[in-house]
């Protein structure tokens, strides 16, 4: 069976099974990095809300063997048990105060993500930029967000800066910074570099937060890479490892920007998968200056 009569013998089959009161549509929905998945968005009666269930990796398991009857039977379990919270509707989200303690925000890379930027209100930071969601629910199943788009901010009357402020306030308490040695998990990666340079020694750590989801925004913390770097008294130079952590290490003499950068696309290339990549670049955190700066000169393509 194709695949465009594979989703529109799932759409069909879920229609049976839930009935008139429903309506199934089809969509593309575009996700990080350019990437579109094929989502069944199912609202009931007069529901202004539609959950998605995206239905690409069923169609692998089609392929592999599962049954079409077996994949409808999944769906329909998986959407009756992660029924729409009180949250998400309208008239909750059109209340500000009500959503306030539950917007967050991650980074991007903003070149590979223009199409998606244009529909979202976001920050532009060095070659990332921070975008925004709500944090709506959190179980068993997995954690349910909702993007914020420029129609919240027009019903909610605020502008960027005060989202972002309120976002980095609620995800470093939501989603507190995590910092782990992990020199022995990256030995095969720093041993690509020390065989450029053997007096490359320097140990890294990853930067992520607690749930170990979108945790590359954690180097935007207040106070986290300024007490990081306090610690190993150096400045700190950043390797965006993917959109959930970083990696940080000790600015060492003799350290060339560049090679890390190209070691990182590398990594990006082969290890990390399209929709997580964040970004080819390297940054460096100064304790001179308290901030941020891209270091590494070579503009290599993220995708």
């Amino acid at each position: 069976m194709v695949y465009d009569t594979f989703l529109n013998k799932v759409k069909s089959g879920m229609e049976q099974a839930l009935g008139q009161e429903y309506e199934l549509t089809l969509r593309k929905i575009p996700k990080n990095n350019g990437l579109i998945l094929d989502g069944l968005c199912i609202s009931k009666g007069r529901d202004s809300v539609a959950p998605t269930i995206y239905l690409n990796d069923c169609y692998r398991q089609y392929l592999e063997g599962t049954s079409l009857t077996e994949i409808t039977s999944h769906l329909l379990e998986l959407y009756r048990s992660n029924e729409i919270p009180p949250l998400i509707h309208p008239n909750v989200l059109s209340d500000y105060k009500a959503m306030e303690s539950r917007i967050a925000c991650r980074l991007v890379n903003t070149a590979s993500n223009e199409a998606m930027l244009r529909e979202m209100p976001h920050i532009p930071w060095l070659d990332l930029s921070i975008v925004f969601y709500l944090f709506l629910q959190e179980d068993d199943t997995g954690v349910m967000t909702a993007a914020i788009h420029h129609s919240h901010l027009k019903t909610w009357g605020i502008r960027p800066e005060e989202l972002f402020h309120t976002a980095l306030n609620n995800v470093s308490r939501l989603f507190p910074p995590s910092i782990t040695d992990m020199a022995r998990i990256l030995e095969d990666a720093a041993g690509n570099f020390a065989a450029s340079d053997p007096s490359f020694t320097a140990p890294f750590y990853v930067l992520t937060n607690t749930s170990g989801v979108n945790g590359a925004v954690c180097m935007l913390y207040p106070n986290v890479l300024k007490h990081f770097s306090e610690g190993i008294e150096q400045d700190v130079v950043i390797l965006p490892s993917s959109i959930h952590e970083v990696l940080l290490l000790a600015d060492e003499e003799g350290i060339s920007y560049d090679e890390l950068s190209q070691m990182v696309a590398q990594i990006n290339t082969s290890e990390v998968l399209p929709q997580d990549r964040l970004s080819n670049q390297v940054y460096r955190y100064s304790r001179k200056s308290d901030s941020i700066e891209l270091v590494s000169s070579t503009l290599l393509p993220l995708n």
